[in-house]
């Protein structure tokens, strides 16, 4: 059952469209994460759906009422649609305690002051909270700032809370603190949660399902963490989740070889189920961990050769950069796997295999097909 449905949204400033025919629904105690590149419309969707701006064209609707409609003269004001939402830099108000701050909203709402002060308290057990509600948000560090305007936010909808980049700020430790902490608190509590972000790697860590924009505001796939990263619909959300490389091929008839600056290769031991669709020139989509490196022997023959360029020690893993014919990829490896068979040296070539490669079409004009 579906909490929110945004139905062919739009939204534009004058001639600047930044969100064009939009259709998007949210799944009653999933958490849904939106994620897309920075000034791709992520933050003007949530405003757009918490109130805070309007929409141009289409409608959006919570729990089976409009809220917004252009067509039908709705714009249901912000503090009436029942949202709770946090903000990047939290918007804890510095002069009010932390039990003030989160009243706040309820004292709005005019809801009774014992009822609210009980909510209240609740809402900062939830988030671990409890021994700091007479102090000042200034006696704070930032991760328990972010839990205040959680609290405040759970205060203002048991329901339907968004969280518009609320862990940018912390360190890298307490960011993935924080990410697990979010995604116990939605399950235990069973709010819906639409979380935006641009950090592909929280993500996918606190979400049910993720919602890809691209630069100009289209969704470009929708599906669970797992079902993004294993079958990414097309070459730019394949980019942009995580490192990758990409290596220019061109089929002749039954072979595909690699556009070399150096010598002809031929892609052996990898067997592409190519779309009748897709032209001559073909791109091989590679993550840093599914590349394998050999030593390389007299016998082999066929396999994709590379020279090592630079090897960076990283602790648990070793960093490599390969040129193959001309073409610089990443290789990642595990320590102890690389320990066991061998760290390469800069400068040795080695056989390259690729573990679990993708296959897209490139564009007319890529560089990578010109010499």
């Amino acid at each position: 059952m579906a909490i929110v449905a945004m139905k062919d949204v739009t939204v534009q400033y004058g001639k600047n469209v930044v969100i064009e025919g939009l259709s998007l629904e949210v799944e009653k105690g999933e958490n849904l994460a939106i994620v897309g590149p920075s000034s791709c419309g992520k933050t003007t969707l949530m405003r757009a759906l918490c109130g805070f701006i309007k929409i141009s064209h289409g409608e959006i609707v919570i729990k089976d009422t409009v809220v917004s409609s252009p067509a039908k003269r709705i714009m249901v004001a912000p503090e009436n649609r029942r949202i709770g939402v946090v903000f990047q830099d939290y918007a804890v108000w510095p002069h009010l305690t932390v039990i003030e701050n989160i009243i706040y909203p309820l004292k709005k709402r005019k809801v009774n002051k014992l009822e609210a002060k009980e909510r209240a308290y609740a809402a900062l057990a939830q988030v671990k909270m409890s021994d700091f509600a007479d102090r000042l948000p200034s006696q704070l560090s930032g991760g328990q700032q972010q839990r205040v305007a959680l609290a405040r936010a759970l205060v203002s909808s048991a329901e339907l809370i968004v969280l518009d980049e609320p862990i940018t700020n912390l360190d890298a430790t307490l960011r993935e603190e924080m990410a697990y902490e979010i995604r116990n608190l939605q399950k235990t509590i069973g709010v819906t949660v639409i979380y935006i972000t641009h950090d592909q790697e929280t993500a996918m860590t606190i979400s049910d399902r993720m919602v890809i924009m691209d630069k100009v505001g289209k969704i470009r796939q929708l599906g669970t963490p797992e079902e993004i990263w294993t079958h990414p619909t097309d070459r730019d959300v394949y980019t942009f989740l995580g490192v990758s490389n990409f290596l220019p091929l061109v089929r002749d008839r039954e072979q595909v070889r690699l556009v070399s600056r150096t010598e002809p290769q031929t892609i052996g031991n990898t067997f592409f189920d190519i779309p009748k669709t897709f032209g001559s020139n073909l791109l091989l989509a590679s993550r840093p961990m599914d590349i394998r490196l050999s030593p390389l022997s007299e016998t082999d023959v066929g396999v994709v050769r590379g020279v090592v360029q630079r090897v960076t020690y990283l602790g648990n893993q070793f960093d490599y950069i390969v040129d193959i014919g001309g073409h610089e990829i990443r290789v990642q490896e595990d320590s102890l796997e690389a320990f066991r068979r061998g760290v390469p040296e800069e400068g040795s070539v080695r056989a390259v295999e690729f573990l679990s490669p993708s296959l897209y079409e490139a564009d007319a004009q890529d560089p990578r097909f010109v010499f």
